[in-house]
């Protein structure tokens, strides 16, 4: 947990520049996180996980200190803050939520709102195959914890088209190098470093290939036929698949997607024996 000392320093606390970043647990929050905070000119802080409505010092999970793209190899958070100056370009996290419309400014410095996100097929089978692997949870509260984290992807496609947001999609990012290029001049950033990084040690790293795995040899595209025979994804697909409203919503962003939750529903049976 973060120390008294550091809990005092949001007070004189002044970043030049916020991004308040947004995402889904599985959507490559932190490779995407890592890429914007390698490309940032001067010092950099990304704090973790914060929690909404609170001081982000205070609230994050990890502050990540950066100077002229390099992360800084220092132990206590007070050493951090310090190390990057007066004014270091601030990345602010939030896991599983989305942005408020009524959101107010963290600091008395420009914000932009980004939010990080992948197509919905590959994300399902990630997620599940990551919570698949607790061995507190059962198939039941798998079943609880997918349908919620669905609800707010439900909310994510929606504000993904705002006006006020930056979207930055996953997929694209790790498989064309143009995209890459276009999320740095959209993010005025300098640019100095377009690939992929090394695998993040946040949330145990890959749901497939473990902490082991290095961007290169990811199949991030492969995700939902790497999970196609599993029936709890089926379920999954087929229960969404039966929402008109979320399938419109996922249409606008991703048709593909939507569409092959149309053919599900049009051509897959269920088949329940009864006692």
């Amino acid at each position: 947990m973060i120390d008294q000392a550091v809990r005092g320093l949001h007070a004189s606390f002044t970043p030049r520049r916020i991004l308040r970043v947004y995402g889904m647990r599985r959507s490559g929050n932190h490779a995407l996180i890592d890429w914007i905070m390698r490309n940032t000119a001067g010092g950099g802080l990304f704090l973790n996980n914060c929690k909404p409505g609170r001081d982000p010092v205070a609230t994050s999970r990890g502050i990540t200190a950066y100077s002229g793209g390099e992360e800084l190899d220092l132990a206590d958070w007070s050493s951090k803050i310090a190390a990057v100056g007066d004014a270091p370009v601030t990345l602010v996290s939030y896991e599983d939520r989305m942005p408020p419309v009524d959101r107010k400014p963290l600091y008395a410095a420009p914000e932009t709102c980004v939010i990080i996100y992948r197509s919905f097929l590959h994300w399902a089978a990630s997620l599940l195959r990551k919570i698949q692997g607790n061995p507190g949870y059962g198939p039941v509260e798998r079943m609880r914890v997918m349908m919620n984290a669905v609800a707010t992807y439900g909310t994510m496609l929606e504000r993904v088209q705002d006006e006020d947001t930056v979207p930055l999609l996953y997929d694209r990012w790790n498989a064309e190098d143009s995209y890459r290029t276009e999320i740095a001049a959209r993010l005025d950033l300098p640019g100095r470093d377009l690939g992929k990084g090394q695998m993040q040690r946040y949330g145990g790293g890959s749901s497939f290939q473990g902490k082991s795995a290095v961007p290169e040899t990811l199949d991030t595209d492969k995700r939902a036929s790497q999970m196609a025979d599993d029936l709890e994804y089926q379920l999954i697909l087929w229960t969404t698949a039966r929402d008109p409203h979320f399938v419109a919503r996922l249409a606008e962003v991703f048709p593909e997607d939507a569409l092959r939750l149309s053919d599900l529903l049009r051509t897959a049976k269920a088949e329940v024996t009864l006692p």
